[in-house]
């Protein structure tokens, strides 16, 4: 699924990537990452190198980053739309200040199946980076095929076609017990009212038509994060363990549980390659809406193609900087979701691969912008990066 699509699904889900929001700033070998104090000369030109780059650009107040949203998503077809991120670095705090600066995104996209969506999201750093906030807010609408909600194997290949419509809000704060620790807890509060519309006659009984679903659903998360840089790592490690509970005594319309591990690391391999690598788990319990269980996310792979009661996915890429600014990617994954019914139990597996290319955007930030093109069993997908296909703010 494109970046902008994730945020209402992974957000309810119980993680928040992204379309794009110690530490040193990915740079070229043997690059100055040095905060330059200068203020004349071109704000799109680096005064290292005179290449194109916007670090001077989006370090100003009120400039922000286009971004534009191509939609190839195999599950809900081609479309666009635009993202502004803003990106506010901590000055304050040196080049640390700008590896993890504090960001806001807004914008909206629509797709050839009338899907669409707008959305806004905020992640900001206080009292020396021991506090991170979060907040996402978003609507729209959602036409998508969802598998295996019928009470037979065959189910599992037999897509059922809904028309979500929804809105969201969720907020979250993460508090560091010590300073510069890479440790974290933190509470996340979502609540989701989505109304699910069968676009197509009944084919199993008891699907959901019309009826709103409200998730009213506070989670714990304890996460862990030595990464270098937030938009394209070279090293260091991501992990957060979440678990969700919506429950009617919170003014849900549904009780039910769902548990996820992200797991991600970063490993230089010489001065020119960066191997990365990222492990997902995902649980969900018995009464978990169809729209909220757990799907395969790999690049190629359309979203909601194999979902199931529990999913596992791990995905591998190599980045080779060939050039001071440019560099080459290959990935590789393999995911498995399995669902269990009272007359059968079922697992399917799926590989997917990836090849794309990045262009270092923005030095001081570790910005680097490219395209993937993602590849699986019959599918294939396009995907516009800032920052790395894994991001997590």
């Amino acid at each position: 699924m494109t970046p902008a699509s994730r945020i209402f699904l992974a957000c309810i889900a119980g993680s928040l990537p992204a379309v794009a929001v110690a530490a040193d700033v990915t740079s070229p070998p043997g690059a100055d990452t040095t905060v330059p104090a200068q203020t004349t000369g071109s704000r799109f030109r680096d005064p290292q190198d005179g290449r194109l780059d916007l670090s001077r650009f989006l370090a100003q107040p009120r400039a922000f980053l286009p971004v534009p949203l191509v939609v190839t998503e195999p599950a809900v077809g081609y479309g666009g739309g635009l993202a502004g991120m803003f990106v506010r670095p901590r000055k304050d705090a040196g080049t640390e200040g700008y590896a993890r600066p504090n960001m806001s995104l807004a914008g909206g996209l629509a797709t050839e199946n009338g899907t669409w969506m707008a959305f806004a999201g905020d992640s900001s750093h206080w009292y020396d980076e021991r506090l991170q906030t979060l907040a996402a807010f978003a609507g729209g609408q959602l036409n998508l095929d969802f598998y295996g909600l019928g009470d037979a194997t065959d189910s599992l290949d037999q897509p059922v076609s809904y028309e979500l419509d929804f809105s969201l809000a969720l907020i979250q704060g993460n508090w560091k017990p010590k300073a510069k620790s890479p440790w974290s807890l933190g509470m996340r509060y979502i609540y989701s009212k989505v109304e699910p519309k069968l676009d197509d006659e009944a084919q199993f009984p008891g699907l959901a038509d019309r009826i709103d679903v409200e998730i009213s659903a506070p989670a714990a998360i304890v996460e862990y994060d030595s990464r270098n840089n937030l938009f394209t790592p070279t090293r260091g490690i991501y992990a957060e363990s979440l678990y969700m509970m919506s429950r009617e005594s919170f003014g849900a319309t549904v009780d039910f549980e769902r548990f996820q591990q992200v797991l991600m690391g970063w490993v230089p391999l010489g001065e020119d390659w960066t191997l990365g690598m990222r492990g997902d788990y995902q649980w969900s319990s018995d009464g978990t809406p169809f729209f909220l269980r757990p799907y395969i996310k790999l690049r190629g792979v359309a979203a909601m193609r194999y979902q199931g009661d529990e999913m596992a996915s791990a995905e591998v890429e190599a980045r080779w900087q060939f050039r001071p600014r440019w560099s080459l990617v290959g990935a590789g994954g393999y995911g498995s979701a399995h669902t269990e019914r009272e007359l059968f139990s079922a697992t399917r597996d799926v590989w997917s691969g990836a090849v794309g290319f990045r262009y270092q955007l923005a030095r001081l930030f570790g910005m680097h912008a490219g395209l993937d093109v993602g590849f699986s069993d019959g599918e294939t997908a396009i995907y516009l990066q800032v920052g790395n296909a894994w991001f997590r703010p």
